[in-house]
């Protein structure tokens, strides 16, 4: 297929990546340390080595990307969706603003400043309200992307410095112990970026402000590039670099494309070369802790000086060749569909006798018990959300009956915009599904792919995002409907205009509201089932797809995995029983009688 002929430009143009690094860097900053000439060769080398490696794991997940992304393009069903969505800078006014105080990065003196957190979750100080509010450039800018909150500072602090000791090969007692922090003091925490420590007025204050920078640090996106196929193949390219450098489990990871590379070749760095060299400093500990947080600074430099680059010229041959690509693969589709359908075929044949049995003896009968347990939170907490779309706009009616929206309509949509992104206001909902907590640490005992805060932290942003819909479809349908009325100026036109928005609204709510549920319980069900499902049959199913396999067209061999194609094939048969389920569990008794003996039960 012709998307080849990109993998194979792709592959000759990166072969070599561009490490523009010198040795003179490392040499000429760390002089007298034990990093020797031959050291340095190596952390060279391995550093091209990794970007490489990266290099042919993203050209590869690059290509197979954008196929998928032209199939689904060329299969693309309705999402079902009633309700608009907003767009991702559809906000403009800040999330959260006040004064609270931060330490300076290099006296560590203490500063108030006031804080802005925006839209998009990044967050921003300056020197003061004054200053924000004349459109002064911000003191500092903070991309919590990759960061998480520490709430527990000294502890944290005592923590991370044991760790240090023990890789250094000293005593806790030994070490100088940190400074004593400020009252109701907070970190915005990365293991190798900068970290900003913070302090607010009170305990309630500090409460507020970290729940704020928690949802930072969850929502906010840090890739700077915003083709979809390009962010895809990059985390498939990061996954599989760290499975070819014998990296497995989980990474957390956040940031832009370069900071994301950068800390895994560092860590790829500290594993297999520096950690030696950092327990066997000498000196006094004052000095191999400057020591090692210097070493620590120059790979960062030597690291993002070949990364940068690397990353530009993928970028550059990408953009370069994808037009015309992509119009060579549409054209050609079809023998990939035809190629694909066969294989699966196949794969169904060989494999059906041992997964038939295995779901309707072993995972249909507990789905339907597993889903009574967490149906109930969800169901509540859309329903607590609605009421507080409905507040909402009884306090919008209430404001606007009298005198009408003046010449301003938009003016009046900020209490409904910032409610979704308002922890409190939120809260009444998210303590509904905050209650599944005990019961998914239950199934985790059971079930290793189940993370708990993480599934419930999905659920709130379900939440969040059917609400904010919500009210971006009723101010939408809101300025369409007092086009051409009196609505402006008339407080009884505009009552009656909201009351027919909100009423068109709401049926879309509830419908949205109940796939959204539905979503995240085949989610959950998936999470629970696959992996059971998969050690069960793969021992059984895996040896008889490596006939299938050796039996693909070599040019299809690069973008047909038999193993791939056969957990969509398990995945298929699992969301087809799932749905059976959910769908029966969901849909409400035929007699009310019935219904209510088996609520009571």
């Amino acid at each position: 297929p012709p998307f080849l002929s990109l993998i194979a430009f792709l592959f000759k143009f990166f072969c070599k990546p561009r490490v523009t690094v010198g040795r003179k860097l490392v040499m000429g900053a760390v002089a007298g340390s034990p990093i020797d000439e031959t050291k340095q060769q190596e952390i060279k080398e391995l550093i091209e080595a990794v970007l490489k490696t990266f290099t042919l794991q993203y050209t590869k997940a690059y290509g197979i990307a954008l196929l998928k992304k032209i199939k689904a393009d060329v299969n693309a069903k309705p999402e079902g969706w009633r309700l608009m969505q907003r767009p991702r800078d559809g906000l403009k006014e800040p999330l959260k603003e006040g004064y609270l105080v931060k330490q300076g990065a290099i006296r560590k003196n203490w500063l108030k400043r006031y804080f802005v957190v925006r839209p998009d979750y990044k967050i921003e100080y300056y020197e003061s309200k004054e200053a924000y509010e004349a459109k002064k450039a911000p003191k500092g800018t903070v991309a919590p992307c990759g960061y998480s909150v520490k709430t527990d500072v000294q502890k944290d602090l005592v923590d991370r410095l044991q760790e240090v000791a023990e890789k250094m090969g000293a005593q806790l007692a030994d070490l100088p112990q940190p400074d004593k922090m400020p009252d109701h003091c907070m970190e915005i925490h990365h293991y190798r970026r900068r970290c900003y420590f913070i302090h607010a007025e009170n305990d309630e204050e500090k409460k507020a402000w970290a729940k704020v920078f928690k949802q930072c640090a969850w929502y906010c996106w840090g890739f700077e590039n915003d083709d979809p196929v390009a962010n895809a193949a990059f985390k498939e390219a990061i996954r599989r670099t760290r499975w070819e450098l014998g990296r497995w489990g989980y990474w957390s990871y956040g940031g832009t494309e370069q900071q994301i590379l950068t800390d895994l070749i560092v860590d790829e760095l500290n594993y297999t070369l520096l950690s030696d060299i950092y327990y066997n400093l000498k000196g006094p500990w004052a000095v191999r802790w400057k020591l090692r947080n210097q070493l620590l600074k120059i790979l960062d430099t030597m690291v993002s000086s070949a990364v940068g680059p690397a990353l530009k010229a993928m970028e550059t041959a990408i953009k370069t060749l994808r037009g015309r690509i992509e119009g060579m693969i549409r054209e050609k589709i079809e023998p990939i569909f035809k190629a694909e359908g066969e294989v699966q075929d196949k794969i169904k044949d060989a494999t059906m006798e041992t997964i038939g049995p295995t779901m309707s003896e072993k995972v249909s009968p507990r789905l339907a018990g597993i889903i009574q347990i967490l149906i109930s939170p969800m169901t509540d907490a859309f329903q607590e959300s609605r009421g507080l779309f409905e507040k909402r706009l009884q306090e919008l009616t209430e404001k606007v009956e009298k005198e009408g929206f003046g010449p301003r309509i938009d003016a009046h949509f900020r209490a409904l915009d910032y409610t979704p992104h308002q922890y409190w206001s939120m809260r009444p909902a998210f303590d509904k599904v905050d209650v599944m907590e005990d019961p998914l640490w239950v199934l985790r005992q059971f079930f290793d792919d189940i993370h708990p805060w993480s599934l419930i932290y999905k659920a709130h942003d379900s939440l969040k995002t059917i609400l904010d819909n919500a009210f971006y479809t009723f101010e939408q349908e809101l300025i369409k409907a007092i086009e051409d009325t009196p609505a402006k100026t008339d407080g009884a036109a505009a009552k009656a205009a909201i009351e027919k928005c909100k009423e068109s609204v709401q049926e879309q709510f509830s419908a949205d509201a109940i796939k959204s549920t539905i979503d995240y319980y085949k989610d959950i069900m998936m999470n629970i089932v696959m992996p059971f499902l998969q050690k069960i049959v793969n021992p059984v199913c895996k040896p008889l797809l490596e006939p299938i396999q050796s039996a693909i067209p070599d040019a299809f061999t690069d973008i047909i995995d038999v193993e791939e194609m056969f957990d969509k094939v398990l995945e298929k048969i699992v969301e087809a029983a799932i749905d059976k389920v959910v769908e029966h569990v969901t849909s409400p008794p035929e007699d009310s009688t019935q219904g209510a003996a088996a609520g009571g039960d």
